[in-house]
């Protein structure tokens, strides 16, 4: 990711953040939030903007804490943003020399050979594929998967966990195994999707889902 990316990531970040009165948080009140939280801070309006617009090279440790802290980024989103901050991407991050079709077709083996339930998902937690167990499991017959693959965000595992889909299995748990589970997929949600923050696809599949009041609450 380099520093244009980055910058449209932090403002993407900074826009799911609301002021006092309900307006998305400006540059001005998040350098403003950020002294708040911190009185050293080195945050500033004019900081704030070069980042942004990926003007901003060097990124030192203070600056990158304290976008971290006043952005209230959990300790999952933490890990994925200080690493997105290196400017490295993901061929480097995770180097191989094996071609992606052949990654996917070992993992679809695996998925088919482990005696689990296992599904697999990208970094929006769309599901990719399931494996036969998971399937019966969530008892996949009464569910129209033809239906959910034509519908926006039809196919995501959190749309499909704030669904009535869910709801026979959700009426096993308790109130607090569900809110545990709920929290739990949430908060795994933002840690694999830090990184995607800023794309138009992120920002339609967020907007599907918070349609659904409990999620907008989880989340």
């Amino acid at each position: 990711m380099n520093r244009r990316e980055f910058g449209t990531l932090i403002a993407a970040l900074r826009k799911e953040h609301f002021d006092e009165d309900g307006n998305r948080l400006t540059q001005a009140k998040l350098a403003e939030q950020a002294l708040q939280f911190d009185p050293h801070s080195p945050l500033n309006e004019i900081i704030i903007g070069k980042i942004e617009r990926g003007e901003r090279a060097l990124l030192d440790d203070q600056t990158l804490l304290s976008l971290a802290n006043t952005l209230e980024l959990t300790m999952g989103e933490r890990r994925e943003f200080f690493l997105a901050a290196t400017g490295l991407d993901n061929e480097q991050i995770y180097a191989t020399e094996t071609e992606a079709g052949e990654i996917l077709a070992s993992v679809l083996q695996m998925l088919a050979d482990i005696q689990l339930p296992a599904l697999l998902v990208d970094n929006y937690l769309d599901v990719i594929a399931a494996n036969a167990i998971l399937l019966k499991l969530y008892d996949a017959t009464q569910i129209d998967l033809r239906y959910r693959r034509g519908r926006p965000a039809g196919l995501n595992l959190l749309s499909f966990i704030f669904s009535a889909d869910f709801a026979p299995h959700r009426q096993q748990m308790n109130q607090r195994q569900w809110q545990n589970f709920a929290v739990g997929n949430v908060i795994y949600f933002r840690r694999v999707t830090l990184r995607v923050r800023m794309t138009a696809y992120f920002a339609s599949l967020l907007a599907q889902l918070r349609h659904n009041r409990e999620f907008r609450w989880f989340w």
